[in-house]
C-alpha cells in the first residue's frame, strides 16, 4: 500500500488512530526541472538522514515516491511531519527543521 512495509499496513488495519496523508510536492509549491529535483534531494538528503530524523522524532512512517509523499502515523504526529516536510520543500535549511523537530520531540516525550 503506497510503498509502506507490510507490518505498517497491518497496523493500519488493527489500530483506529493511525492515519495516512498523501500529497504532492506541487501541492506545496510549484516547482519544475532542477528546482523539483533539489526539493526532493532536500527531503531525503544524503543517505536519507533528513527523512530518517523526521520519521524518528515524529514517530511516523514516510514514503517519498517520485513527487508524491505519503505519511503514516497518529493525527498530531502526521501534522508535525507534514509541516517539517513542507518547510524543506519551501527551501528552509535542514538545520532549522532539525531544531524544530528537537523541540517537538521533547514536548512529545513530556506528554507520554
Amino acid at each position: 500500500m503506497l510503498g509502506f512495509d507490510v507490518i505498517d499496513v497491518v497496523a493500519i488495519l488493527l489500530m483506529d488512530e493511525l492515519y495516512v496523508e498523501s500529497f504532492e510536492i506541487k501541492d506545496v509549491k510549484t516547482l519544475r526541472g532542477e528546482h523539483l529535483s533539489r526539493a526532493i534531494g532536500r527531503l531525503s538528503s544524503k543517505g536519507g538522514k533528513t527523512k530518517f530524523a523526521i520519521k524518528n522524532s515524529t514517530k511516523t512512517r514516510i514514503v517519498i515516491a517520485d513527487t508524491k509523499i505519503h505519511i503514516l502515523g497518529s493525527f498530531a504526529n502526521v501534522k508535525i511531519a507534514r509541516d517539517s516536510l513542507c518547510s524543506l520543500i519551501m527551501g528552509s535549511p535542514a538545520g532549522k527543521v532539525y531544531l524544530k523537530l528537537r523541540a517537538v520531540s521533547v514536548r512529545l516525550a513530556e506528554r507520554f
